[in-house]
């Protein structure tokens, strides 16, 4: 006949099982708090989009730059945030760090000046990024 655990304990026997439960209940609590908490780590400059219509293929954002200028013309490109002279500077310093084959995305607010995506956009393309387009918020129908 099987003994139970509880009678083994009493006796003064170790037992040689693991209980399992405390250890998953500490891995969900981390789960969930790295849920909640990895949507707040991301860098995100608030910005209000121009509206279009556009009827053609989207682009693929996985495979590219994203640039976004907010009011105060910071320019926020994969988790760093610069002005318009430091990126400069850094895409002609630190060419090596920049992946010139990926297609540039430019997200601008609606009230940044038009001049500033000039210098912007052609500062990607003299700096050798191939493609570089403008991203906007589809209207509403």
């Amino acid at each position: 006949m099987r003994k139970f655990r509880h009678a083994r304990r009493l006796r003064g026997e170790l037992m040689s099982e693991i209980n399992i439960t405390p250890f998953v209940d500490v891995l969900l609590v981390l789960l969930v708090s790295f849920l909640i908490s990895a949507p707040l780590l991301t860098l995100a400059l608030p910005i209000q989009l121009p509206e279009g219509n556009l009827e053609a293929r989207l682009p693929d954002y996985g495979e590219s730059m994203l640039a976004v200028v907010n009011k105060k013309m910071q320019i926020a490109i994969r988790d760093e945030v610069y002005s318009l002279k430091s990126l400069s500077l850094s895409l002609t310093n630190n060419s090596k760090l920049w992946e010139q084959k990926l297609p540039v995305y430019v997200q601008m607010d609606e009230q940044v000046p038009y001049g500033i995506l000039m210098e912007l956009m052609l500062l990607f393309k003299n700096a050798g990024f191939p493609q570089v387009g403008l991203v906007f918020k589809n209207k509403s129908q």
